[in-house]
């Protein structure tokens, strides 16, 4: 497990724990007499400060991305009023601002069997263009679901999406700083329980409908038939290397086998022809056939 999970992983074990601490003693099955608002305002603030971990944590963050979506947001409204304006095509993807520049010579075609898009050109000038490219790019750095043209497997992600979720994302990193001075500003003998428990229900709405919404554009992008595509063809290539390493394992058998069955072979005639040494009949077998070929044959 590296670092980062074992931080996420204690983080959700914490915020488990506690949450479920704060619902026992506040539904009364877990009961300590007089120091039940105590020990629930303990636990409060314990939930409080880990939400702001990353509720507050990523607040600087999260005010940096609003700032480059705010640009990516004009650029693109202003695309969409002047192409409106000059009464050129519509962009055969309203979220994929191109990025080229428009010819001198006159209209060229990119592909003749669409000839709309010869008007697939920016109409912002280059240091526009410069500009949002460079908060796209900061954007892209900072979210990884969000596409500013197309690619191999998505369509450009959706800039209203886009928009909600910053703005989702903004109010959840409000709502959990006005918790926590709500939480730690007020006594907790006078502070409204209702207080701090309808900011934390809104701030908590507010995250989740931002994950919620980025899963949607994901969906929504994906270019299912491409994914298939590739996903099939790496179940391929990996079927492919498991029978190569199958056929390799079992040439490596083969070949010990081989080299094993022609040892056991040399053994067997190593002792064969130790144990004929000393066997008596054979000796004189020998030696009477050695005699014979000398007698037959005198020097």
């Amino acid at each position: 497990m590296t670092a980062l999970g074992f931080l996420v992983t204690l983080y959700a074990t914490l915020i488990t724990l506690f949450g479920l601490a704060w619902v026992l003693f506040l539904i009364g099955w877990v009961n300590v007499g007089g120091r039940q608002i105590y020990v629930v305002h303990v636990i409060d603030s314990v939930l409080v400060a880990l939400f702001a971990v990353v509720g507050d944590g990523l607040a600087p963050f999260r005010a940096v991305d609003t700032y480059h979506m705010i640009y990516i947001a004009h650029y693109h409204h202003f695309t969409w009023s002047r192409r409106k304006k000059e009464m050129l095509p519509e962009l055969t993807d309203h979220n994929d601002l191109p990025a080229e520049h428009a010819p001198v010579s006159g209209p060229r075609v990119i592909d003749p069997s669409d000839p709309e898009k010869q008007w697939e050109f920016t109409v912002l000038t280059p240091k526009q263009q410069e500009k949002l490219e460079h908060h796209q790019e900061k954007f892209c750095k900072s979210h990884s679901f969000y596409k500013p043209h197309e690619t191999e497997t998505h369509h450009a992600f959706p800039l209203r999406l886009l928009v909600a979720i910053v703005v989702l994302l903004d109010c959840h990193s409000l709502l959990q700083i006005s918790l926590g001075a709500c939480t730690w500003g007020i006594y907790y003998k006078h502070r409204p329980f209702a207080i701090t428990t309808v900011i934390l229900c809104c701030s908590i709405t507010c995250n989740a409908t931002a994950g919620l919404l980025i899963w949607l554009g994901d969906k929504r992008t994906r270019k299912t038939d491409v994914l298939e595509r590739m996903n099939r063809q790496e179940l391929t290539e990996e079927a492919i290397k498991e029978v190569e390493r199958k056929k390799q394992k079992e040439k490596e058998k083969e070949s010990e086998g081989e080299s094993s069955g022609a040892d056991e072979g040399r053994d067997r005639e190593r002792r064969r022809i130790s144990l004929d040494a000393f066997r008596p009949g054979k000796n004189a077998e020998k030696d009477k056939e050695k005699k014979q070929s000398e007698s037959a044959y005198p020097s």
